[in-house]
This record gives structure tokens, C-alpha cells and sequence, in this order.
């Protein structure tokens, strides 16, 4: 499914908590994987007045930097995927990582972001965003907090889904990752408590508790069933594409606020996220900037994201 697994790098201890789960997965998967990192001297050397022979000096002590750095990374923090290759690019960060990314549709890009501040603050700049974006591949994005990088653990893939075609591309990423590293699969999908509608039925008019009530009951059962059929539908196009080597559960989440709901359920166990970075728009739309954006943001599990080709 995927051509290898891609950590950028910049030799910060934020980054380098991105290779456990890199690691987990290429050796789940029976991949390689690249570490590369960027460098750019250029905006260093436009400050001086060497010459151009002292530039190239600059970029070739600085290329001899990082692949000496990208060298004790897989002894040091004991890969046990092989085979792990690396790669220095030239260039200023950002558009060198999203182009080096790129080029390879079907690598899995793994990166980190800070913890609940959002987006990474990388060494030469802010990455992350560019690259989910940027990018037509997967990018699995993980939180980092202080300390040592934490052991990668996944039980359990869980997949949000809104209905929508759109969300469900992350189906076929979710169900082979599950696979791989033997977790259960789990299909979810949120729709509003008791409390949302009442509260979206005052003042519409009705004042009769009893109607108030009623209105409520008949939109939380027709809401019921329409996931629960939506689901089982879901559920059987998998078995039916063979996937029996899956445990696969559904579970009808009720909450007000898509994220949180999909945060909640995925802190129960390790878990590891895969969502689609769009969807139809609308409560419970899984929409890269909305709700995906808030559970890489707030969430401690590892997520996954994952754009339609176009």
C-alpha cells in the first residue's frame, strides 16, 4: 500500500518523537524507511560578504552536519525496520520537505506537531501545514510531549466517518494499517445529544414540553437508525472485500462536538486515528481545518491523514 515510510527530520528532539510510530509501522508493514533532513545556508550566507567559494564551503559543511546526524539515528534510537535509508536536501525547509515528500505519492509521510500549542514549530520553520496541504500523501501526525519519545503502542484503528464517499477513503488505509499490526478496527460516527436539539427547537415556536420531547425522542431514533444501517453497510462492503483477517466493531457516538468525541473515544486504549481530510461540510463533517484539525491538535493519540487523489 505504501512505496516506504518518510520522517523529515531537523534535529530537534520534537521530530525525532515521530520515529517510534515510523518504526512500528515500516516493520508492521515490511517497508523501508527514508530519513532526510533540509538544510539552507543561503539566507546565512546572504549576510556575509564571503565569496561565492565560501558559500559552497558553508553547504558542504552543512550537508556533512546533518548526514552524520542522519547516520546515528537509527543506532541510537534502536530501528528495528530495515532497511533504513537517508537523504540531505539543499534548499530552504519547507518547500524542499513538501517537494521531497511529494515525489513519492505513495510514501507514508510520518511527522510531529508541538503539544496542544497546534501546528510544529520546526528549527527553520513551520513544516507541517504546508505539508498536509501540500501533499497527495498519507501524513500520520503525531503529538509530542516533553520528555523521551514514548514507546509506539496501537491496539485499536479508529476510523470517524460522516456518511459522506469522501470520508471514506480513509477506510482502506484504516482497515490495512488495523491488519498489519494486528488492532481491532473500529467504525464511528457522531451525531448530536438530546441536549443539541432541544436547545436548536427553542424558540422555532414550540412551547409544549411534551412536543419539545417528542420531537426530540423521534430525532434521536431516526438518527439511531440511520447510522446504525450506515455502519452495518460499511461493515459488510469490508467482509465482503475479505477482510475476515479484521475484528471489526461500529459504535454510534453522541456528542455535541465531533472532535471531542472522536478524542474521548480514541484515549480508552492506544489508538491510532485515520481520518479523510474532507468531507461533505455540516455537523460531524470530518474537515481538515475543522474536525480533523482539532483532534491533531488536541488529541494524544497518533492521527492519520488522508487526502483524495486527484
Amino acid at each position: 500500500m505504501y512505496s516506504k515510510v518518510i520522517v523529515p527530520l531537523d534535529g530537534s528532539d520534537l521530530a525525532e518523537k515521530a520515529l517510534p510510530y515510523a518504526d512500528l509501522l515500516a516493520g508492521a508493514l515490511d517497508i523501508p524507511i527514508e530519513l532526510f533532513e533540509a538544510f539552507d545556508v543561503l539566507s546565512q550566507a546572504a549576510h556575509t560578504e564571503g565569496s561565492p567559494m565560501a558559500t559552497d564551503m558553508m553547504v558542504e559543511q552543512a550537508r556533512h552536519r546533518s548526514e552524520r546526524y542522519l547516520a546515528e539515528i537509527p543506532g541510537r534510537l534502536e530501528l528495528t525496520a530495515s532497511p533504513v535509508t537517508t537523504a540531505t536536501l539543499a534548499g530552504p525547509p519547507e518547500q524542499a520537505i513538501v517537494d521531497h515528500i511529494a515525489a513519492d505519492p505513495d510514501a507514508l509521510a510520518v511527522m510531529s506537531t508541538h503539544g496542544r500549542s497546534g501546528i510544529a514549530r520546526w528549527a527553520l520553520g513551520s513544516v507541517t501545514d504546508r505539508v498536509l496541504h501540500g501533499v497527495p500523501n498519507p501524513v500520520l501526525v503525531i503529538r509530542a510531549a516533553g520528555g523521551d519519545a514514548a514507546p509506539a503502542a496501537i491496539q485499536s484503528v479508529l476510523a470517524p466517518l460522516d456518511g459522506s464517499e469522501l470520508a471514506e477513503i480513509s477506510l482502506e488505509h484504516a482497515a490495512n494499517l488495523a491488519a498489519a499490526v494486528g488492532a481491532g478496527l473500529l467504525l464511528a460516527r457522531v451525531t448530536p445529544s438530546q441536549q443539541f436539539y432541544r436547545v436548536r427547537l427553542a424558540g422555532s415556536g414550540v412551547s409544549s414540553a411534551l412536543s419539545i420531547g417528542r420531537w426530540v425522542g423521534e430525532r434521536m431514533r431516526a438518527d439511531a437508525d440511520e447510522v446504525s444501517e450506515y455502519l452495518q453497510s460499511v461493515q459488510s462492503r469490508l467482509s465482503e472485500a475479505g477482510r475476515e483477517d479484521l475484528q471489526i466493531n461500529a459504535q454510534h457516538l453522541l456528542h455535541d462536538n465531533p472532535a471531542q468525541a472522536i478524542i474521548d473515544r480514541a484515549s480508552v486504549a492506544p489508538t491510532l486515528v485515520v481520518m479523510a481530510s474532507h468531507g461533505r461540510g455540516g455537523f460531524g463533517r470530518l474537515i481538515l481545518g475543522s474536525v480533523a484539525d482539532r483532534v491533531m491538535r488536541h488529541s494524544d493519540a497518533p492521527v492519520l491523514v488522508v487526502r483524495r487523489r486527484q
